[in-house]
């Protein structure tokens, strides 16, 4: 059998060798690591192909002998089955084996075109890849979990820059995708509702509102509101804080239609819900029916490293009212760029970073430059030592 041997710098560019040496239908013999560069031993001899095939045993063919001894015997076994079945079965049983047959055809077809796509294909490390693609822009960041279609989707905002200044011009257009644009106009709502689970934050995140509200106009003086489906005893951090803050704090039980609501104090109100799911959206309901649905603001409270599948649960849950994301906890746990991707898949917007230890000074809005920073500052070290 003539082979040939074809040596070059990595993977691909041997592979454009044996191309235009022995066309697009050479068979692949092996693969080898020399040194920093890459040997692919190839033939188009289609006479030794299969003697090749029973010396070398490539992935492709080791696969394709598998599958088809696989789909042999199920053959056999549905074909001794309907045998068997036949004097006892009626014509039900009888049409019910077809049924199957016909679903093992197609997936027959499904392996064919399986067999087909992995015909010589070379796996390699990504060590063996170019120096191009090893170092792109795009792969770094697959690496640090960007989902393929953001990255692809945000292609001209970093295509032709440097490793690192393509990094910082991505790392900003993502962060204008996923921000809040008007964060400003939450703190002129007339009735801010915070959610979440328990545990996340929303109580501290209510008072750091309030005190960013104060901060910015001195004549404004927010009422704290604790809605509940019973009142309870327990612990009272946010009439701690409301004395801290020098603001009025109330206790709000929900009734029929929340008709109460907006009587029990005037002027701007931040309601921390100790509610379920079902219960906070009857009360988001009601309160938008009697104040207007633009006078309302709603903030999904949630911890910074909280897995995808919480996080697209939660959004899930309330995506009906549009809820800004609030992260809190940051000085505790990263933002990860795979939970940050749900939010882009979800076209959910970001309001806030918060961490968990001060009230006063400790509440960023999360506009594009503040949120693209906070990413870059942690990311990368991970994206340069990737």
């Amino acid at each position: 059998m003539t082979t040939y041997k074809f040596l070059a710098s990595d993977s691909a560019s041997a592979m454009e060798e044996v191309v235009k040496k022995l066309g697009p239908d050479a068979l692949i013999i092996a693969t080898t690591k020399k040194g920093n560069k890459v040997e692919i031993e190839a033939t188009n001899n289609v006479s030794s192909q299969q003697k090749a095939r029973d010396n070398k045993g490539n992935f492709s063919d080791v696969l394709h002998s598998k599958i088809d001894f696989l789909r042999e015997k199920q053959r056999n076994r549905i074909y001794n089955k309907a045998s068997n079945d036949f004097e006892i079965a009626d014509a039900r049983n009888i049409l019910s084996d077809k049924n199957q047959t016909s679903e093992m055809l197609k997936v027959g077809e499904q392996i064919k075109h399986l067999q087909n796509m992995l015909s010589g294909m070379i796996i390699t490390d990504e060590k063996g890849l170019n120096e191009k693609a090893g170092n792109s822009t795009a792969l770094k960041l697959r690496q640090l979990e960007f989902t393929p279609e953001i990255v692809a989707s945000l292609k001209p905002a970093y295509d032709g820059l440097s490793l690192v200044r393509g990094q910082s011009a991505f790392l900003k257009a993502f962060a204008s995708k996923i921000s809040c644009d008007e964060i400003e106009e939450i703190f002129k709502s007339s009735v801010i509702i915070i959610l979440g689970p328990s545990g996340a934050g929303k109580t501290t995140l209510s008072a750091k509102l309030a005190a960013r509200i104060m901060e910015k106009d001195k004549q404004l003086r927010p009422t704290l509101v604790s809605a509940e489906s019973e009142l309870s005893n327990r612990r009272d951090d946010l009439g701690y804080y409301s004395k801290l803050l020098n603001i009025q704090k109330l206790n709000y039980q929900i009734d029929e239609n929340c008709a109460g609501f907006d009587t029990i104090c005037p002027g701007q109100k931040i309601v921390d819900t100790s509610l379920g799911a079902e219960e906070s959206k009857y009360l988001i309901q009601n309160i938008r029916n009697q104040v207007g649905a633009t006078k309302v603001t709603t903030i999904l409270c949630l911890p910074s490293g909280i897995s995808r599948q919480l996080l697209s649960a939660q959004i899930n849950k309330y995506k009906e009212f549009k809820p800004i994301l609030a992260f809190t906890k940051i000085d505790e746990c990263r933002l990860f760029p795979r939970e940050l991707c749900v939010l882009h898949d979800k076209n959910v917007k970001m309001g806030f970073l918060t961490g968990s230890k001060t009230i006063l000074g400790s509440l960023a809005l999360s506009e594009p430059d503040v949120l693209a920073n906070h990413l870059e500052s942690y990311l990368t070290d991970e994206f340069n030592d990737e």
